[in-house]
């Protein structure tokens, strides 16, 4: 698929596993339920006004529905999104500029859609906001390796999803960092492209991926907190110390793209957000960039 071409298109539609969406303008919403079969768009709401209260702000949201061989429809306004993602800590503002982000966007969503054939089958019956939300990114990942032959773009999203809980943590929710990880680390962006479906992708690394449990991610929530939160303007080191090693290692790839090897290195230890033995996080800036 080529941006530019998806960027002035009105509706169409995207392969997704075996299936197809379809993918629908806000403005196009009529002509995208008229395009629908009929078994598919009697699940869907009559009323149009349901879909633009319900995407609200949001660049882009999955519909599934339940037939043989459509997905659902996404929901797709890509012009609501930044060019840019940014947050504030060490006293400066960290930006980070984002490429091809819309495609990234449709991807995750379209991971939505195939996270909800799988459920019950590869994956759970039943799953937590933010198992959606990291497996959706893992659907982009796959997607964007297997188009670019690279690592970058799900690097990108990685980064993005740090910042975004960094800025607010609102954003706990998509915080998809905390299991790209162990993806990342795991595989090379050569065996990532070689699963040709997704489903032979998830049903590889999902058995492997450590879980956190709700109250973990609540130690991580009040962490995150402490660090960059509004008026944590005194330091405390010693504020949850058991999970700060954890939280470092989670942030550091993002940390030494922004700030640079030497720089980030020094802001995790006056955090101290390394581990007893640093030589345990082998992030460097080349090991971000490898493919």
């Amino acid at each position: 698929m080529i941006l530019a071409g998806l960027l002035t298109a009105t509706l169409f539609w995207a392969d997704v596993g075996p299936k197809q969406a379809l993918v629908c303008p806000p403005a196009a919403i009529t002509q995208c339920l008229a395009a629908l079969p009929p078994k598919v768009r009697q699940q869907l709401p009559i009323d149009k006004t349901r879909y633009s209260d319900a995407l609200a702000l949001r660049a882009a949201m999955a519909i599934p529905v339940d037939d043989p061989s459509v997905a659902g429809i996404v929901l797709w306004a890509p012009e609501q999104l930044a060019s840019s993602q940014s947050a504030l800590w060490n006293g400066q503002v960290y930006q980070l500029s984002l490429q091809q982000q819309p495609l990234l966007t449709l991807w995750h969503e379209l991971g939505h859609l195939e996270i909800k054939r799988l459920q019950g089958q590869l994956l759970p019956k039943r799953l937590t906001a933010l198992e959606y939300e990291w497996l959706a990114d893992c659907y982009m990942l796959w997607r964007s390796v297997r188009s670019s032959g690279k690592l970058t773009l799900a690097w990108q999203q990685y980064d993005r999803r740090n910042l975004g809980v960094i800025s607010d943590i609102d954003n706990l929710s998509h915080w998809s960092s905390l299991y790209l990880l162990p993806v990342l680390t795991r595989y090379n962006a050569s065996q990532i492209a070689a699963f040709p479906s997704f489903s032979d992708f998830v049903g590889d690394f999902f058995p492997q991926i450590p879980r956190y449990d709700n109250d973990t991610i609540a130690e991580f929530s009040s962490l995150l907190q402490r660090v960059f939160g509004v008026g944590s303007v005194q330091p405390l080191p010693d504020y949850m110390f058991w999970r700060r090693p954890a939280l470092g290692a989670i942030l550091k790839p993002t940390l030494v793209r922004l700030m640079g090897a030497v720089n980030a290195e020094h802001w995790l230890q006056q955090q101290r957000m390394l581990p007893p033995n640093s030589s345990t996080v082998q992030v460097t800036e080349s090991a971000l960039n490898r493919s």
